[in-house]
């Protein structure tokens, strides 16, 4: 057998892999921004059949130093962005299928979430992440990632402590705010937060890393996992349920 051939060889490699587990999740994506391109591009290069992707915004110039599936050619015409990203899937990968969703988070209800196995929430301001947050708590296991120039981070939500956990609490309140993978605060004002391909890659690649290893095994992380590119450290701390939580305060 030439095992070349196969586009899956090198990770089938993998002690404990299940490319069946991989392939047959069904993967909800919000955001098509920079850590959305970065997350879909690493599960079609997994070879997950089914994406979800859901966004409402067009491409620009802007977008453009992160966002590795997005053309000059489409930011120039203002391309949604959730058609830019099914059609260059169509170009990377046969095995693998995008719905693109042209919708704002705030229009998906709880039933729509229920449809998959894994959410990746790739937002740029905390009341879309909130209602994502919400919505699948306690059903999807769901991945929440930010970046803030050369620093990122990453939650991972199922069961464990919240998002709404952390910002019922002041000191994570304005670091959760703050942090988008788009390059937009929106919460206080029209400032633009720093943005760069390399920690967008990073924390992309955390949250994917984390719908591998729950594929696979069943299990996820319920620490925050914090990245500074400058000091080349990662950081992770525990975040307790909190009984004031308007998510989880009956159970």
């Amino acid at each position: 057998m030439d095992f070349d051939s196969d586009r899956y060889d090198r990770q089938k490699r993998v002690k404990g892999w299940n490319q069946d587990k991989i392939r047959k999740s069904k993967v909800l994506v919000i955001g098509a921004g920079a850590l959305g391109n970065e997350v879909i591009k690493m599960l079609v290069q997994l070879g997950v059949e089914k994406i979800t992707v859901v966004d409402f915004d067009f491409v620009i110039p802007a977008n453009l130093n992160r966002c590795v599936l997005f053309t000059q050619n489409q930011a120039d015409i203002k391309t949604l962005k959730v058609d830019a990203v099914v059609e260059a899937v169509k170009n990377l990968n046969s095995d693998c299928t995008v719905e693109g969703l042209n919708k704002k988070v705030e229009e998906l209800s709880e039933v729509f979430f229920k449809n998959f196995d894994f959410v990746f929430g790739c937002l740029d301001n905390l009341s879309a992440r909130l209602h994502v947050n919400a919505n699948c708590y306690g059903f999807v296991p769901f991945s929440d990632g930010g970046t803030d120039g050369f620093n990122g981070r990453v939650q991972f939500v199922f069961k464990n402590a919240c998002l709404e956990c952390t910002v019922s609490k002041n000191d994570f309140t304005n670091a959760l705010r703050r942090y988008s993978c788009s390059g937009e605060k929106k919460e206080f004002d029209e400032a633009k937060i720093p943005a760069l391909p390399t920690t967008t890659s990073i924390i992309a690649g955390i949250q994917v890393q984390s719908f591998i290893k729950y594929a696979l095994t069943g299990e996820i992380n319920d620490e925050i996992i914090f990245y500074d590119g400058m000091l080349n450290k990662t950081s992770m701390f525990k975040v307790e349920k909190s009984n004031k939580c308007n998510v989880h305060q009956f159970g």
